[in-house]
């Protein structure tokens, strides 16, 4: 007849088992050498040549003929490589577990990015092994935008047309400029560029040389001679473009929204939205640019009138 472990069984068992333990003729012992998920105490400090292996998660590919730069805290540039077809490229000099470094990746194509790296430790199997120590870094494949202008009335303007107040019957028009990614897997990172001091954001840049329309919702505003600048910052999660099986988990879509009045207006007034990378708020108020790299991605311009 087949044995069937009942409830009173198993209680039966836990007794037992408690008043041997507690008389002390049974003990536990927790391996001393199991450690917490993350722990890192078993690993140790080397000082070893680097090994940085460079890819674009979003094309899901290594990034060959990139060049990598190596900046020390002081910002003095330590050495420049470049990868080989692998994405991989293997500094000359050693660097010590714990140093910071700064790694500014460039390649045409590619969104130039800064890493701020602290030199890692190692496995002690890994640095009696190996002669390198092993950092994976990554950037994107810039993405290909274009700008779309529309009104709360439903209408849509061409770059380089006219919105007339006149025939819209209204003294104050809001616009949705809109920001598109067209190229499937692609987008923008922004960084800190440690060389400079400055963001390598993503804005975008409203500008006129008229001081007539009034304008509100376009962010800070900035005055440079005879023009006048308001920058937007745009996300980089926006500027994405993701494309997953058949579903774009990102789409790559931004959108501002600005509110133009007529203002003082007795004629036309010129403006133009650019949608600027590598930009830097702060030193576009000093200097009249973003930073040293600051480019347009993409232009729209737009003459209002009456």
């Amino acid at each position: 007849m087949a044995f069937r472990l009942k409830g009173w069984h198993i209680f039966a068992i836990a007794t037992i088992a408690f008043l041997l333990w507690y008389g002390g003729y049974l003990s536990f012992t927790i391996p001393s050498n199991i450690q917490p998920p993350g722990q890192t105490d078993n690993l140790v400090s080397v000082t070893k040549p680097l090994k940085i292996a460079l890819n674009d998660p979003l094309g899901g590919s290594a990034i060959a003929s990139a060049t990598v730069q190596i900046y020390g805290s002081d910002r003095v540039l330590k050495e420049s490589l470049t990868t080989d077809s692998a994405g991989v490229a293997t500094s000359a000099l050693p660097y010590a577990s714990g140093d910071i470094v700064y790694v500014k990746i460039a390649k045409p194509g590619y969104v130039t990015r800064w890493y701020p790296v602290t030199v890692p430790k190692m496995a002690p199997a890994d640095a009696q092994s190996l002669t390198t120590n092993f950092i994976a870094l990554q950037t994107y494949n810039l993405g290909t935008y274009t700008i779309k202008v529309t009104d709360q009335f439903g209408n849509s303007y061409t770059s380089g047309g006219t919105l007339n107040f006149t025939a819209l019957g209204t003294s104050t028009v809001t616009l949705t400029i809109t920001i598109y990614n067209t190229e499937d897997n692609s987008g923008y990172i922004s960084s800190y560029d440690r060389l400079n001091n400055i963001n390598l954001g993503a804005v975008l840049l409203t500008s006129t040389a008229g001081s007539s329309v009034t304008v509100s919702g376009a962010g800070s505003s900035v005055v440079r001679g005879t023009s006048t600048y308001w920058i937007t910052p745009i996300s980089d999660d926006s500027l994405t473009r993701q494309l997953v099986g058949n579903q774009y988990v990102k789409p790559g879509v931004a959108s501002a929204s600005i509110t133009f009045g007529k203002g003082s207006l007795a004629s036309t007034q010129a403006f133009t939205f650019n949608l600027m990378d590598y930009f830097d708020s702060g030193y576009f108020a000093q200097n009249g640019i973003g930073g040293p790299d600051a480019a347009s991605l993409a232009s729209f311009s737009l003459t209002l009138a009456v």
